[in-house]
């Protein structure tokens, strides 16, 4: 039974790893699709004329798969959402076929080296979760850069509205003069609203985009002044002067808790330098945790009360604002 499982294992790793490529080369690189796409695209706003060109590469990107997914499983929306946040070039369906690709790069590869079968799915799976972290820390990463001038660019709209210039116009200069993420964010919001998609929709998906919390106060503000009307440069500056105080005050609690943030970092990292350092002073005496039964259950049990710890950690040390 071993005989045939490895070699096909082996196979749909390949195969796995492959796609992947494939996918990219076909989407990104390959001359002719690029042409094709551009030709629909112009084709499909030359006809309808007033669409957003958003909406019309979006539609062609579907494939017949990625909507049979998003209509099957909840699980790839929020995988669209994130690889959204992040601003990646990956799509949902190459992130599924990374992660699927590693997994069974690592089940093959603990197979061939005979790990202990309760060990290696664990192993696999934290592997093939590295792609959904590296995007959280780009979407977070990516938030934070838009949070840090949002107050700025919150002034700068209430500036050109007192000098005479409209609401759309303000977030049109705004696209224009600031750096990315936010002046690209507010060049999309412009141009939505310049092809005719309602300013109400605009400015929603861009809450959609960047998943902040401090935006979303902006656009439901907003909304709001859109439907019973008031002064708007005044509930800029008030928004922009409560979101410097909010940032204030996260730095202020950021720390505070540092002591705490310190800590897990501490405890989480000295099993594994205790580990270096024993496997260069005496690799034998340690080597007793992964090539015996009982040595690889303390590593399982040990690896998960860690993981509950720092889990309880990063908690406790999380205080929103």
């Amino acid at each position: 039974m071993t005989t045939f499982l490895i070699p096909f294992l082996a196979f749909m790793a390949v195969m796995l790893i492959m796609l992947p490529g494939y996918m990219i080369w076909s989407r990104f690189i390959d001359p002719r699709n690029k042409a094709k796409k551009q030709r629909l695209v112009d084709i499909h706003n030359a006809v309808h004329w007033g669409g957003s060109p958003g909406i019309a590469q979006t539609a062609l990107r579907d494939s017949a798969l990625e909507t049979w997914l998003r209509s099957r499983s909840k699980t790839f929306e929020r995988f669209e959402s994130l690889v959204q946040h992040a601003n990646s070039r990956l799509t949902a369906v190459l992130l599924l076929a990374l992660m699927l690709a590693l997994f069974m790069a690592v089940i093959v590869s603990g197979l061939l080296y005979r790990a202990n079968p309760l060990i290696l799915p664990l192993l696999a799976a934290a592997i093939a979760g590295t792609p959904v972290l590296w995007l959280y820390r780009q979407a977070s990463q990516r938030r934070n850069a838009f949070e840090k001038k949002f107050p700025e660019a919150l002034d700068y709209i209430s500036r050109a509205m007192r000098a005479g210039h409209s609401l759309t116009s303000a977030i049109d200069m705004v696209g224009k003069e600031f750096a990315a993420p936010i002046g690209s964010e507010f060049k999309t919001v412009s141009d939505e609203t310049a092809f005719g998609i309602p300013f109400k929709d605009a400015i929603g998906r861009l809450a959609d985009r960047v998943n902040s919390n401090d935006l979303n106060i902006f656009v439901i503000s907003l909304m709001i002044q859109h439907e019973t009307g008031g002064n708007l440069t005044e509930l800029l500056d008030g928004l922009a002067k409560t979101i410097r105080e909010r940032i204030k005050l996260r730095g202020r609690i950021r720390t505070l808790s540092s002591e705490g943030r310190l800590s897990a970092w501490v405890l989480g990292s000295m099993p594994f330098a205790l580990a270096g350092i024993l496997m260069l002073i005496n690799p034998g005496y340690i080597s007793v945790l992964w090539t015996t039964p009982l040595g690889q259950t303390l590593v399982l049990v040990g690896g998960g009360l860690m993981t509950t710890g720092i889990f309880l950690l990063s908690r406790v040390t999380q205080i929103k604002v």
